[in-house]
């Protein structure tokens, strides 16, 4: 298996994501916008609670109403801080998209390891995906180091999804910034918001339907 190849591949991946979230961090997470935002989607959410122990103590009829509006109010900022979240998202999937392009052009065709087994044919489709057994040759198996059944030839693809899912959640559970809980479900989180509502109200969508569970 050609170790170099599958760690530069790892580390690239790796590298890329670390510079999104150190940038993602200086000019969103650490900004004052942001930061503002957290603060007032926090002070929204001490309004709920206070609302959820008013209503326990006594069955005062204004309650429920204040009740109401404090979570509508909470979902606006919780859907506030989701947004902030979903650009710098989109930018890294827009880039490690182009970055698959660059290394697919690099790495096309080419047998980048070896599995240790011979795969059944439907798996062989994944684990060498991009690649086309009429141009996979013994020769191209000796320079991974072995002679063993073409199925068994590792792809790019594998090894870049692989090293996405691995090498960027850790550097993202390291540096990155994960959204707090409330603002936690991206594009549901808008969606069931009162900004969610109204934009799909305007869109001609009945609002009801829009929501997700």
């Amino acid at each position: 298996m050609t170790c170099s190849e599958i760690l530069n591949i790892v580390t690239t991946v790796a590298i890329s994501q670390l510079i999104i979230d150190l940038l993602s961090n200086y000019f969103v997470f650490k900004g004052r916008h942001y930061t503002e935002a957290v603060r007032q989607m926090e002070r929204a959410k001490a309004k709920v609670d206070r609302a959820e122990y008013d209503m326990q103590r006594s069955n005062s009829k204004n309650n429920p109403k204040k009740l109401e509006l404090a979570k509508e109010e909470y979902s606006l900022y919780c859907a506030d801080v989701a947004r902030r979240h979903m650009m710098p998202n989109m930018i890294g999937s827009l880039f490690f998209l182009l970055l698959l392009k660059i290394l697919g052009t690099e790495y096309k065709g080419k047998v980048i390891g070896v599995l240790p087994f011979v795969p059944y044919t439907f798996v062989s489709r994944i684990t060498a995906r991009g690649l086309d057994w009429k141009d996979v040759s013994v020769e191209d198996l000796k320079a991974a180091g072995t002679t063993m059944d073409p199925k068994q030839a590792l792809s790019f693809m594998l090894v870049y999804i692989l090293a996405g899912w691995v090498a960027k959640s850790y550097v993202k559970r390291a540096v990155g910034t994960n959204p707090p809980p409330g603002a936690d479900g991206g594009l549901q989180t808008i969606a069931n918001s009162p900004m969610g509502q109204a934009m799909a109200k305007r869109l001609g969508f009945d609002p009801d339907e829009m929501k997700l569970d």
